[in-house]
C-alpha cells in the first residue's frame, strides 16, 4: 500500500519500489536488521522527502509474523552504492548502532533498484527540540550536536570529493548570488552587494586548516536525539572539506530556525553552546575561517528565502543579510 502517490520519470526505478508486490520480491530474504525476519505479508510505503529527479526518501513498513517493522529507503536517480559503502566504513570507526554518537545502520543496497535501505531511528530531531524545547533542553541538544560533529571530523574516513574553500567561496559564485538577489528585489541590492564585497575581500585571507571528513549538509533537521544515541543521517553529500564549512552551515540553520520564533537572536544560547562545545574538543584554528564560511552561508540562505517568498520573507531575507554583514564587520548598519 502506498500512502501517498508520487511519480518521477527522473528516478527510473521508483515505480517498481512503489509497487508492494514487486518490492516484496526484492526484499524477501534480504537481511534487514536483527528484529526483522521471516516471510513478509504486507508492505506499506510512505513518502518522507522528494528531491525531484535526484532522490526520494521513503518509510517502508514490513509486516511479518512478528508484526510491523519499519526501515528507511532512499532511491536514487543514479547508482549510489558508494553511499552505502561510505556509511559502512563510518560505522566501523565508532558510529555503530550501540555507540552514543552514530549514524543509521546501513542495512542493504539493492543495486537493481538503486535502493538504499537503512535503520529507522526513533526520536525527535534537534530542530524539533530547538523550536519547542525549553532552555535546558535546547542547550543539551546543542551540546550533543556539537560533540557528534567534532567526533565525525576527527574519526570519519576521508570519503568523496575534496571540497576546497575556493570552490565554496568562489568570487564569481558569490557575485552571481548577490546579483540574483538584486534581480529578485532591488531593495536588497545594497546589502547583498555589501556582503558580497566583504566576502570577496575576506576569502583570500583564510588560514590553512587540515581538512577532514565533511558531512556536507549538517543541519538540526538531520540529527535525531534518540534516548541513548545522537544519530545523524543524510550523508549523501559527504566529502572532504574545511571543518568550518559544516560548522557554519549548522549555525546558519540555527539562526534560520530562530527567525521562526520571532527573532534571529531567539536561539543565541544554543548557538553559543554549540560553538563553544565544538571548539573545546576540535582541532585548533577552526574558528579562524568560520566567519567567512558563515557569512557565505547567510548570503546563500538570503537568496533562497527571497526566491521562495514564504511568510515573512522580506524581514527574514534582510535579517540573513544583516547577520552576514555583522559576522564580517562586527556591526549591522
Amino acid at each position: 500500500m502506498l500512502l501517498q502517490p508520487v511519480t518521477d520519470p527522473g528516478i527510473g526505478t521508483l515505480s517498481e519500489i512503489l509497487g508492494p508486490e514487486v518490492l516484496a520480491k526484492h526484499v524477501q530474504g534480504v537481511w534487514l536488521g536483527p528484529r526483522i525476519g521471516g516471510a513478509i505479508h504486507e508492505i506499506q510505503v510512505r513518502l518522507l522527502r522528494h528531491h525531484v529527479g535526484r532522490r526520494c526518501t521513503l518509510e517502508i513498513g514490513l509486516r511479518t509474523d512478528g508484526g510491523w517493522h519499519f526501515v528507511i529507503g532512499k532511491v536514487y536517480h543514479n547508482d549510489r552504492f558508494d553511499a552505502f559503502q561510505a556509511m559502512e566504513e563510518i560505522q566501523k570507526v565508532g558510529f555503530g548502532p550501540r555507540d552514543e554518537f552514530s549514524i543509521p545502520q546501513p542495512l542493504t543496497y539493492l543495486r537493481s533498484l538503486r535502493l538504499f535501505l537503512q535503520e529507522r531511528v526513533e526520536g525527535p530531531t534537534a530542530e524539533e527540540v530547538f523550536i519547542s524545547g525549553d532552555g535546558a533542553g535546547r542547550a543539551a541538544a546543542a551540546e550533543r550536536c556539537a560533540l557528534w560533529l567534532a567526533r565525525f571530523h576527527a574519526l570519519a574516513p576521508h570519503t568523496g570529493p575534496v571540497s576546497h574553500p575556493s570552490d565554496y567561496l568562489n568570487s564569481k559564485r558569490m557575485r552571481r548570488c548577490g546579483n540574483e538577489i538584486a534581480k529578485l528585489d532591488e531593495g536588497f541590492a545594497g546589502k547583498a552587494g555589501r556582503l558580497r564585497q566583504l566576502l570577496e575581500d575576506a576569502a583570500p585571507s583564510q588560514s590553512g586548516v587540515a581538512v577532514c571528513a565533511g558531512h556536507g549538509a549538517y543541519r538540526p533537521d538531520h540529527i535525531i536525539l534518540a534516548q541513548c544515541r545522537t544519530v545523524v543521517f543524510d550523508l549523501d553529500t559527504q566529502d572532504v572539506a574545511d571543518p568550518a564549512r559544516d560548522l557554519a552551515r549548522f549555525l546558519v540553520a540555527l539562526r534560520r530556525l530562530a527567525l521562526d520564533l520571532g527573532s534571529i537572536r531567539s536561539l543565541d544560547e544554543p548557538y553559543d553552546v554549540f560553538l563553544k562545545t565544538y571548539l573545546a574538543v576540535s582541532q585548533r584554528g577552526v574558528e579562524r575561517n568560520l566567519p567567512v564560511f558563515e557569512a557565505a552561508a547567510y548570503l546563500k540562505r538570503a537568496k533562497r528565502l527571497l526566491a521562495r517568498q514564504a511568510p515573512h520573507w522580506r524581514e527574514n531575507t534582510e535579517a540573513m543579510l544583516d547577520e552576514g554583514i555583522r559576522v564580517l564587520e562586527g556591526e549591522v548598519p
